[in-house]
C-alpha cells in the first residue's frame, strides 16, 4: 500500500486541479479497491455497483474537502460505508442477499446437498437476523474485521475511534453475538420430560 500512496496522492493533487484524466484514474483504482468490499456486505451485483457509483460521485463532489490527502482511503472507506447504511435502511438488503444465496444454492441435484443448502441458508438468516440485532457500533466493527479483513487502526480511523477501543467493541460483539447463539440454541432445543 505504500507504494500506491504516492500515486494516489499525485492523481488527488491533479483531480484538485481540475484534471479530468487524474480524476478518471482515481475513480478506476477507487473502483476497483472498493467493489469486492461492497461486494461482500450486499451479495448483490447491481446493488454493489449502484453504491459505487454513488460513493464515487459523492468523491467527486467532495474531493475539494478532504484536508490530508494521506487520509484518502479511510475517507473513501467512510463513505462507502454511509452509502451502504442509506442503501441498507432504504431496502433491506439482507433479503435480497439471502435470495442470492437461495437462487445459487437451488441448482443442485441430490437431496442430500439441497438439505446440507437449506440447513446452511437457514443458519446464515439466523446469524444476519442476530447481527441486525446488535448495536450499529458492534455491527460495524464485526462487518469490518471479518468480511473486510482491516486492521484495528483502519477500523479505528474509519469509526472514528481508538485502536484500543475498536479492539475492545470487536471483542464485546463477539461476545454478544455468541451470548445471542447460545440463547437462541437453548430456547429452540425441546424440553424432554
Amino acid at each position: 500500500m505504500s507504494e500506491k500512496t504516492p500515486s494516489i496522492q499525485r492523481l488527488l493533487s491533479q483531480a484538485r486541479s481540475g484534471s479530468r484524466a487524474g480524476m478518471e484514474r482515481l475513480a478506476v483504482i477507487t473502483w476497483e479497491r472498493l467493489y469486492p468490499v461492497v461486494f461482500r456486505l450486499t451479495w448483490n451485483h447491481d446493488v454493489t455497483e449502484d453504491i459505487l457509483q454513488e460513493t464515487l460521485l459523492a468523491v467527486v463532489q467532495e474531493v475539494h474537502a478532504l484536508r490530508d490527502i494521506r487520509r484518502f482511503w479511510p475517507w473513501v472507506h467512510r463513505i462507502a460505508r454511509n452509502k451502504i447504511q442509506d442503501n441498507l435502511r432504504r431496502s433491506r438488503l439482507q433479503a435480497s442477499g439471502q435470495t442470492l444465496l437461495r437462487s445459487q444454492t437451488n441448482h443442485r441435484k441430490t437431496k442430500g446437498d439441497i438439505l446440507d443448502d437449506k440447513i446452511r441458508e437457514e443458519k446464515l438468516q439466523k446469524l444476519s437476523t442476530l447481527i441486525e440485532q446488535l448495536s450499529r457500533q458492534h455491527r460495524d466493527v464485526l462487518r469490518l474485521r471479518y468480511y473486510e479483513q482491516l486492521p484495528y487502526t483502519e477500523i479505528a480511523s474509519m469509526t472514528r475511534t481508538t485502536p484500543q477501543k475498536a479492539r475492545t467493541r470487536f471483542h464485546r460483539a463477539r461476545k454478544r453475538l455468541k451470548a445471542q447463539l447460545l440463547d437462541d440454541t437453548q430456547e429452540s432445543m425441546p424440553i424432554v420430560v
